[in-house]
């Protein structure tokens, strides 16, 4: 399966949000040398039961992660901020407020999404040739 940008069922966006997260931290925590699981990963458990309240949680927890692509990777930052407001945006009101559990379809915009970023090579004239990782 590939990823659906059109597709706009809350939990496939939620499924989105959640990699989308996990990708931002993995790359920050490359770049410091740490070797941990992400927030997003520790979290997703309670995201799948409560995703609202859940994803304010992980989203707040970028802060710093941003701090640091923003010295390091700067359109790596930019074109991932920019992919969350897109699917943010793609969400009804709602469906984004609704704090019901998630269905299994999450996970299907969660890994649509993670091989998606995987397989895109991110524009960036200020990061090195050398440096397509993606976690």
């Amino acid at each position: 399966m590939a990823l659906e940008p059109n597709r706009t069922t809350r939990d496939y966006l939620y499924g989105r949000l959640l990699a989308i997260a996990e990708h931002v931290e993995s790359r920050a925590l490359y770049l410091a040398g740490e070797k941990r699981d992400t927030s997003a990963a520790k979290l997703m458990q309670r995201f799948a039961d409560r995703p609202y309240s859940t994803w304010r949680t992980i989203e707040l927890s970028l802060t710093p992660y941003k701090t640091r692509l923003r010295a390091k990777r700067s359109s790596f930052l930019t074109e991932m901020e920019k992919q969350l407001d897109e699917v943010v945006g793609a969400f009804q009101e709602q469906d984004f407020k609704d704090e019901r559990r998630l269905s299994g379809e999450f996970l299907l915009g969660y890994h649509c999404q993670r091989q998606a970023l995987w397989a895109k090579p991110h524009d960036g004239t200020d990061e090195e040739n050398t440096d397509n990782l993606t976690d």
